[in-house]
């Protein structure tokens, strides 16, 4: 406030010297005329003079009084909000530059309103409190678009190679157990060890900022080695059988949809549209051979897709806390009924209906980035189906046992940025159930337009 009152000194003083000055010079010119040479008329219009003299000046005066009093009224706001601003804990920092316009603020006042400040003030307030979310790394956005999406490119041609390990053994008892100790009969112990290979080209378009396709097209090849121990209560006895074999997939095309647009305090949030449609070989009706001696029944040919149609839906979120990122995925799959000549691949027809069943999926995990050209990711991804029911023809439907499964993997990722426009996406993922592939392996190259 003692800043205040001299500004009110510094504008008057001047003022006050002016008028000073005005009548001294004035009582001296008069003081200078000899009496014995002024007429009476002489001095009464040198007095209407000096007044009108005087006027002038008290008017001009009045004026720059006028304009220092709006720039006393303008400084005086300026020191009120600093006080209130100072009261509710908000002490920004200046800086040298900053102190530096305050004094010259301070000196020269400005001319725009007050009103206009306080507008100006406003406006920058809820731009900031609409400010985006950090910018990510382009590794992360890499590894991102394979768990959540990512609408920044325009267009994107992804090829990848994916190796999975599956492996699976029963022991099947035909007898009975005598005196509740001593099991009679036959003991079978049966292996089914699987390795697969997927290779899909996949294209993704994004129409804007809120639309975004996407098609896939899978090429599969399968090797099965089935294995046998044990019949007839004999440990040598012992059959294997190969089966391999590979084809087109199933093809798949969906869409996304932006719901909302990441912020401060909102997730991004993308919702999803997958068809899957059974371009692929069926496992319906391939005929099923037996081994030698009996122990095996495994089928002649390999199946390279679901025979079905299907449709899935659901939601992803996506949270950036700089640097990491936290995302969420949530998906329900239904499949459609279909009939089918044959569907127990024994000798003869047995044509009948179809249904694979529904199943629900989630994943969650937690992307990273070392640096602008690498991202690491963590995630867990599980899986239930319902059980698959078959209707013969002329029956009813019957659940097959054994068809509600659970899966869950475990999996890490890496991502590196190999050129300005190609990357590669690393992930290894481990089986945590009994229906899940032991292992698996993917490399992602995406190429962005």
């Amino acid at each position: 406030m003692n800043m205040k009152w001299t500004s009110v000194t510094v504008v008057l003083l001047p003022g006050m010297l002016v008028i000073q000055s005005a009548v001294a010079e004035t009582l001296t010119q008069k003081n200078q005329l000899p009496e014995t040479q002024v007429s009476q008329q002489a001095k009464s219009q040198i007095s209407e003079q000096e007044l009108n003299a005087l006027k002038q000046k008290l008017i001009i005066l009045n004026k720059q009084l006028k304009s220092q009093q709006q720039a006393i009224n303008q400084m005086a706001q300026q020191v009120l909000k600093q006080e209130a601003q100072l009261q509710s804990g908000s002490k920004p920092q200046q800086t040298r530059e900053t102190a530096v316009a305050s004094n010259e603020n301070i000196e020269r006042p400005s001319s725009v309103p007050a009103s206009e400040v306080s507008k100006k003030q406003q406006v920058t307030t809820n731009q900031e409190g609409r400010k985006k979310a950090p910018d990510r790394a382009r590794s992360t956005d890499d590894l991102l678009q394979e768990t959540h999406n990512v609408f920044t490119r325009k267009l994107t041609i992804e090829p990848s190679f994916t190796y999975s390990y599956y492996s699976r053994k029963d022991l099947i008892l035909r007898g009975f157990l005598a005196l509740d100790a001593i099991f009679l009969g036959n003991l079978n112990l049966d292996r089914v060890r699987t390795n697969t290979t997927q290779i899909d080209l996949t294209t993704r378009y994004t129409l804007n900022q809120d639309w975004q396709f996407e098609i896939g097209v899978p090429y599969m090849f399968r090797w099965t080695q089935y294995d046998s121990v044990g019949e007839g209560n004999s440990s040598q006895r012992y059959e294997t059988a190969q089966v391999d074999g590979g084809g087109i997939g199933d093809v798949s095309a969906a869409v996304y949809y932006r719901i909302n647009a990441e912020s401060n305090d909102w997730p991004d949030w993308v919702w999803n549209l997958r068809l899957r449609a059974p371009t692929g070989k069926d496992p319906f009706g391939i005929a099923l051979e037996t081994s030698e001696f009996g122990n095996l029944t495994y089928p002649t040919e390999v199946a390279t897709g679901s025979g079905v149609w299907g449709a899935s839906t659901g939601f992803s979120l996506a949270k950036t806390f700089d640097p990491a990122i936290v995302f969420f995925n949530l998906n329900y799959g239904w499949t459609r009924e279909e009939e089918f000549d044959d569907l127990s691949g024994n000798p003869g027809l047995s044509p009948g209906k179809i249904d694979l069943g529904d199943y629900l999926d989630y994943s969650l995990g937690l992307a990273f980035a070392v640096s602008e050209r690498m991202s690491l990711a963590m995630s867990f991804n599980q899986r239930f189906y319902t059980k698959t029911k078959q209707q013969p023809l002329g029956g009813p439907w019957e659940k097959i046992p054994r068809t509600d499964t659970n899966t869950a993997s475990l999996g890490i990722g890496a991502t590196i940025a190999l050129s300005e426009n190609l990357s590669m996406v690393t992930s290894i993922g481990a089986g945590l159930t009994e229906d899940s592939p032991d292992y698996q392996i993917s490399l992602r190259f995406p190429y962005r337009f």
